[in-house]
């Protein structure tokens, strides 16, 4: 990874986990020493456990967000963003869509990863305008352009305008519009095509259905994985 992107990312990382921390103080009512005793019991807890954990405190970032007007990065953690490196390379796709690419963590982890190939383009889609601005900067100054087609605007309306077939696909948009996301690019998939989804176990509740979805049709082969916030791994069969 070039040393440039690398620096980049650190600092979106270091960005994206104080602004956690903030989200949670605001939310929480104690100490900081109540605090710190309870981030050091999150992070000791299996990734499974992290959702119910949340929920027991009452922490939700849509209702942060909608009570507080301001926007979070919501960036992937360094190890799922090295996990999508490497998917990217081992599955080598040619065309790759990002549902929720907000300041662009996981689009540079992703188009890195296309980059070493020398080919390749991930399709990186966010509504909102400001965050819009932030991913296009943050990959022109990793050089990153040729393998990142940004699309502005309404997650579904931008599905319906799509066309052709992804080999890959990630998805991190609100848990609760998983399953209508999912059920819209379906026909762009193709067998072989995996589809990459986060936040499995820290939303547990809203994921039910997707899930259910997934388990329920013989065309996908799928699997949660233990790991950080839970990623389903879904694999079109036919």
């Amino acid at each position: 990874m070039a040393p440039s992107t690398v620096s980049l990312l650190r600092r979106l990382h270091d960005q994206s986990e104080a602004e956690v921390i903030a989200r949670a103080q605001a939310q929480l009512s104690g100490t900081q020493e109540d605090f710190l005793h309870l981030v050091e019991e999150y992070e000791m807890l299996a990734p499974r456990l992290r959702g119910r954990f949340l929920e027991t405190l009452g922490l939700s970032t849509e209702d942060f967000e909608a009570s507080n007007g301001t926007t979070l990065s919501l960036a992937v953690s360094a190890e799922t963003g090295k996990f999508l490196r490497n998917m990217v390379l081992a599955h080598r796709p040619t065309r790759i869509l990002e549902l929720g690419s907000s300041y662009g963590v996981s689009t540079l982890y992703i188009a890195e990863a296309l980059r070493t190939l020398g080919r390749g383009t991930v399709v990186a889609t966010e509504r909102d305008a400001s965050k819009c601005e932030l991913l296009r900067a943050h990959v022109a100054a990793a050089r990153l352009e040729d393998y990142v087609d940004v699309r502005e605007g309404d997650v579904f309306e931008t599905i319906s305008a799509l066309d052709g077939r992804f080999d890959m696909v990630f998805m991190d948009i609100w848990a609760d519009a998983y399953l209508q996301a999912f059920q819209r690019i379906e026909r762009l998939l193709r067998p072989g095509s995996i589809v990459l989804t986060d936040n499995m176990y820290t939303a547990e509740q809203a994921v039910e259905g997707y899930k259910r979805y997934l388990d329920a049709a013989p065309r996908f082969s799928t699997t949660t994985l233990d790991f950080e916030s839970g990623i389903e791994f879904t694999v079109v069969v036919s």
